[in-house]
């Protein structure tokens, strides 16, 4: 509750409820030709016992761990009381309402301050357990989304290095532990990463590829000298230079060109990755359509359509386009 109402958005919609209140209030007891006055008192009463209850509310949210969901509840509605009744006791003080009678006036206030308190409060515990409800359904997704990632390299990967051992110990010790960082990364699938270990993931995974498919695979870099620690998900990358080593290399006698670049703006990041495809190789693969839909899933579900991924084939190139929001952690995306 508290960390709700600590966050901008609580502290926007309290101040947006107190807004509509004075505009209320105003309606009721003023006539016409004062309304504006009275709307400019009203609504600087208001404010200013929203904005101090909200001061005196932070001060508790180091501690909002050990204090249970009532408790909470109890002291947002009892701090807006308390706030109300001290703001109000000392305006009757000095007679800045003096048409009304000051004992009325505190008891009548610190009454709406309890009745629309509560009713915030009842508001924002809707939308705590809507805000659960998302984050286990985003967090289901994509553990069943993880569970579907089984990288098909893993068998042919495995009889490389079985290969290897026979010929080159130490490249076959090397592509062992290449084989481990992408096993481990497909365990932490949908987890927070950055752009520059993705970038090493999917290199770890094309020197891999390069052991079994030798000259027939080619590959262009072309990344910035300095790649800030933007957030992304785990296993994002590599997939999509799978896909390229599925339809260019892996289904051309002669392999493929596979370029990837990598753009950075002070607003998002884009990655590019197109490779070669020979006229008679297969458009679709049935491996390609999961992975990228599989993607577009974790990318709906933690950027919320801020993040676009598009593949487009034209002449013999075929081309995905990955462009992600420049940010340093999307791990509290889920629960907007």
């Amino acid at each position: 509750m508290l960390t709700t109402l600590c966050q901008t958005r609580g502290v926007l919609s309290a101040l947006v409820v107190g807004e509509a209140l004075a505009l209320i209030i105003s309606f009721s007891v003023s006539a016409l030709e004062n309304f504006w006055v009275v709307l400019g008192q009203v609504s600087l009463l208001v404010q200013f016992i929203v904005s101090l209850s909200f001061a005196l509310l932070y001060a508790l949210n180091g501690i909002r761990a050990q204090l249970s969901d009532n408790i909470q509840a109890g002291a947002v509605i009892g701090t807006l009381v308390l706030v109300t009744f001290m703001t109000t006791l000392y305006i009757s003080y000095l007679a800045l309402f003096a048409e009304q009678a000051p004992v009325w006036f505190v008891i009548k206030s610190c009454a709406i301050s309890a009745l629309v308190a509560a009713l915030f409060v009842q508001f924002m515990a809707i939308y705590n357990e809507h805000a659960k409800a998302h984050s286990a359904y985003a967090s289901a997704q994509l553990d069943a989304l993880q569970a579907r990632i089984r990288p098909h390299f893993l068998f042919n990967t495995l009889n490389t290095i079985a290969e290897l051992a026979h010929q080159n110990a130490h490249a076959a010790e090397d592509s062992a532990l290449a084989l481990a960082s992408l096993s481990r990364a497909a365990m932490n699938v949908g987890k927070q990463s950055t752009l520059n270990d993705e970038l090493q993931l999917a290199q770890r995974y094309i020197a891999l590829e390069q052991w079994r498919f030798g000259t027939r695979l080619a590959v262009q870099w072309s990344i910035p000298d300095t790649v800030h620690n933007i957030a992304m998900p785990c296993l994002t990358l590599q997939p999509l230079l799978e896909n390229a080593v599925l339809h260019g290399v892996e289904a051309s006698a002669t392999g493929s060109l596979i370029e990837v670049e990598v753009y950075l703006s002070e607003q998002s990041a884009t990655v590019i990755v197109s490779n070669s495809v020979s006229a008679n190789s297969e458009s679709k693969r049935s491996h390609n359509g999961i992975a990228l839909a599989n993607i577009r899933k974790r990318l709906a579900i933690l950027y919320h359509g801020r993040a676009r991924l598009s593949q487009h084939r034209f002449d013999n190139r075929y081309r995905v386009k990955l462009v992600i929001p420049r940010m340093e952690s999307f791990n509290e995306s889920i629960n907007r």
